[in-house]
């Protein structure tokens, strides 16, 4: 049965140069953005090809707007988040929004998404995979080796992570 979600994004505010990684291109981050920076840096990475134009510590910003749930391998997750790290400058942050869903589970969402503005966006998001875990549990474990969580809610199946990169000394 398809679930109905809200997600409220009107008061969200992010500042400097922001990373966009994602599957689909449906416009959020950018929306949110132009809201509250006249002159905005966003580059947007839709798949691996793509990876070489970006400078690594350039961004204080990465978002994941349901990215990592159309990843399938735990391995690449983990993959992205190390190169995530080393994008991100010394002060930089990742922002998370993604699906809380666990082995042997199902999800089958209309997602609208409440812009600044009064903006509306709609996303479908479907995930019949039973083998694939993308819950909050299984991203903290992933993030903590890089990034330092700052704040984490959850709400109707949706979670949202914001996380400080580590200041790592090699």
């Amino acid at each position: 049965m398809k679930k109905e979600l809200l997600l409220n994004l009107e008061n969200e505010e992010f500042r400097g140069n922001t990373l966009d990684i994602g599957i689909n291109n449906t416009g959020v981050i950018y929306n949110i953005l132009k809201n509250f920076n006249k002159d905005i840096e966003v580059e947007y990475i839709s798949d691996k090809g793509e990876e070489e134009k970006i400078a690594k510590g350039f961004y204080d910003n990465c978002m994941l707007f349901f990215t990592l749930s159309s990843i399938w391998l735990k391995l690449s997750k983990k993959k992205l988040i190390y190169n995530i790290f080393n994008y991100l400058n010394e002060d930089g942050y990742i922002y998370i929004w993604d699906i809380d869903k666990g082995y042997r589970k199902i999800v089958d969402y209309n997602i609208k998404i409440n812009l600044p503005h009064k903006k509306i966006r709609e996303m479908y998001l479907r995930d019949i995979n039973i083998l694939k875990d993308n819950s909050k549990n299984s991203t903290c474990n992933i993030l903590k080796d890089y990034f330092i969580i700052e704040d984490m809610k959850e709400n109707d199946g949706v979670y949202y992570i914001k996380a400080k990169k580590k200041k790592i000394e090699l």
